[in-house]
């Protein structure tokens, strides 16, 4: 039991904290800490789902609760850190999502907790924000001092370390040189975590100094490279020396979207050519952002569910082409609703919707944007539905009888 509320109260909060409620609060964080038109972030999302309903299934105890999901806010921080945050930034963020914390409070508790129990009640919730804030600084910490130490054995001058990151040491750089004319390698690729020191103990494995990027003979079949995993890893095409630096490149953003919760993969071992069509449409963050905010910015002004309707049936259209009342079979709507938003959509983006560039362009921000704007609607409507099953105050009732 919490020692902020006691076993009642707890008991009375929980049944208040409502999965609606609970919606109602994640979305008011993710709106802090997100700048307008940003694209979709599953991890974000994921991180503060976890957090809030921590908190709550553990009785506003911030100690245990912050144990629990502590891990992923480490794993925000390195992330952070790998996209160029410094601590200013993640403490910026940070007071965002107290602020965002602090007025969704009364929402999500109502009358179940009052007074000096909803004081304390207040000030565990900072602690708690306090305590995942740290989690994060240290992840993020971590990660700064991993990037500077493999930089500075790699050298400034290094011709092998691209901007995204993939790079090879010394001793890979002599492998590849020591290859026979025909003779191939993969490139294996573990972001997020060290690929295991036994497997890079290998006879013909050479990985980097912090186990991230490992040459594997391409005679080694995935089986056998799958059962000496641990952590996700993401496996290369078999290539020459002149491709390797290629290939890492490739591999890298691959894994780093897996790692990012950019697309998603269950295996533990996953073939690159797998994810090329997530790399194609996915694979560049600032890409697809810029890519939205040019084709769908002024779509900002819409409804939130205007919007998501106007844009899965631009979607749908730009993925499989096909006659209007065909397309609205599809997507189970009339005829003559289908016809009124291509009239809508040509009005929005002109003749501009025949250009070949743009349309790939529109599919690219599609996909980053649907989820998010999915994702708005259905909180919108769980909390307009919230709000009109919420009891009125009898003085008010009154008032309404009378003005009738």
């Amino acid at each position: 039991m919490s020692l902020v509320v006691s076993e009642d109260e707890a008991v009375t909060a929980r049944h208040a904290l409502s999965e609606e409620r609970l919606a109602h609060l994640r979305l008011q964080i993710r709106r802090s800490v997100s700048s307008p038109g940003t694209v979709s972030d599953r991890q974000l999302d994921d991180a503060i789902a976890q957090a809030v309903r921590a908190f709550a299934e553990n009785d506003a105890d911030a100690l245990r609760a912050a144990e629990i999901v502590g891990l992923y806010f480490e794993e925000i921080g390195r992330r952070q850190a790998r996209r160029g945050d410094d601590v200013a930034a993640l403490r910026q963020a940070f007071r965002s999502a107290r602020a965002a914390m602090q007025r969704g409070l009364s929402y999500g508790i109502g009358d179940a907790i009052t007074g000096d129990r909803f004081i304390r009640l207040r000030e565990e919730l900072m602690t708690y924000m306090n305590l995942l804030y740290h989690h994060a600084r240290q992840g993020l910490e971590n990660e700064h001092r991993r990037v500077g130490a493999t930089t500075a054995a790699s050298g400034p001058l290094d011709p092998d370390r691209g901007d995204d990151g993939s790079r090879f040491s010394r001793d890979q750089r002599r492998a590849l040189a020591r290859l026979e004319p025909g003779e191939q390698i993969q490139v294996l690729v573990s972001f997020a975590h060290a690929l295991p020191g036994e497997l890079c103990r290998q006879p013909g494995v050479v990985a980097d100094r912090d186990r991230h990027l490992a040459l594997v003979p391409a005679t080694w079949t995935s089986t056998r490279l799958g059962e000496r995993l641990t952590r996700q890893a993401v496996l290369g095409p078999a290539v020459g020396p002149t491709d390797a630096a290629a290939s890492a490149s490739l591999v890298w953003r691959a894994a780093r979207m897996l790692a990012d919760g950019a697309t998603r993969d269950p295996r533990v071992l996953v073939p690159v050519e797998d994810l090329l069509g997530a790399l194609l449409l996915d694979g560049d963050p600032m890409l697809s952002s810029l890519l939205a905010t040019k084709h769908l910015g002024p779509w900002e002004a819409m409804p939130v569910a205007r919007r998501l309707a106007l844009g899965e049936f631009l979607l749908t259209m730009l993925e499989r082409p096909q006659p209007t009342n065909k397309l609205a079979r599809e997507l189970g709507i009339p005829p003559q609703t289908a016809h009124s938003r291509i009239k809508n959509l040509r009005h929005l983006l002109g003749d501009s919707l025949d250009d070949p560039t743009t349309r790939l362009e529109l599919i690219v921000a599609l996909r980053q944007m649907l989820p998010l704007w999915r994702s708005d609607c259905s909180e919108v409507q769980v909390a307009e539905v919230t709000a009109r099953s919420a009891p009125v105050p009898s003085g008010l009732r009154g008032s309404r009888r009378r003005s009738r």
